[in-house]
């Protein structure tokens, strides 16, 4: 196998590995920002006792069945709604939202970060931001799961409920793609424009097909169903050919 063949692959299987345990901190984020909250306000006995799932391949590597496992029932017919919306938010919000901006701010002020710590970063970014992505717009508009959990405890619709998530929702993506891929693509593709190729191709994947792909199955309604496929057949060939541009080196 000669040196660049090599390397190349080296790159890919770091980026797989980079991908997966990003994946799996973004995840958790969110459902122990569900649990804890639940803990902090007296509704969770202990904050790490997730619904942890099995031990199928696609929830070890992945996480599949893993829940929050907050009883929202009983604290809605207590009459604590607040506490339900405050819950169910915290997941997209704090767990991912509000790490997207912790993480960029702290990585922004770092002079000089190494390429492994830098890509890292990029795809924990990537995995904070699909997040939200996958639950505003994608999944808001629906009889179930976080979103509409949080307007059942505000008494209010989810259409009502929608366009105030919205706005938090875009200045995470936007900021994303605006700046967040220019800043860390080119730093992990170390110069190559073929490396450069694969990380965006990669990146749109995930956000627009793997997160923007949520609703697909029809499980969430219409709407989340039409979202998804915007997302995916839409958004995602804009966003590719956008982050081409803005993120080209030059070749080797």
């Amino acid at each position: 196998m000669r040196r660049g063949t090599a390397t190349d692959a080296a790159f890919a299987m770091t980026m797989a590995i980079m991908i997966v345990i990003a994946h799996a901190v973004a995840y958790l984020t969110h459902e122990y920002s569900h649990s804890f909250t639940a803990w902090a306000l007296g509704y969770m006995s202990n904050p790490f006792a997730l619904d942890y799932g099995g031990t199928t391949p696609g929830n070890l590597i992945l996480l599949s069945d893993v829940g929050d496992n907050v009883q929202y029932a009983p604290i809605l017919n207590g009459g604590h709604g607040l506490a339900v919306a405050a819950i169910a938010l915290s997941g997209p919000f704090v767990g991912n939202a509000l790490l997207y901006v912790f993480l960029h701010a702290i990585a922004s002020r770092v002079r000089t970060l190494s390429p492994g710590v830098s890509s890292f970063t990029f795809w924990l970014l990537l995995m904070c931001a699909g997040n939200v992505w996958s639950y505003v717009p994608i999944r808001a508009i629906t009889t179930h799961a976080d979103i509409a959990i949080a307007a059942s405890g505000l008494h209010v619709s989810v259409l009502a409920l929608f366009p105030v998530l919205l706005i938090p929702s875009l200045l995470v993506v936007g900021h994303f793609f605006a700046r967040a891929c220019p800043q860390f693509i080119p730093i992990s593709a170390a110069g190559s424009s073929a490396r450069t190729a694969v990380t965006i191709s990669v990146t749109t994947a995930w956000f627009f097909v793997v997160f923007g792909g949520a609703g697909l199955s029809g499980s969430y309604g219409q709407v989340a169903q039409a979202f998804s496929l915007v997302s995916a057949l839409g958004l995602l060939p804009l966003a590719t050919v956008w982050l081409w541009r803005r993120c080209t080196v030059a070749a080797d």
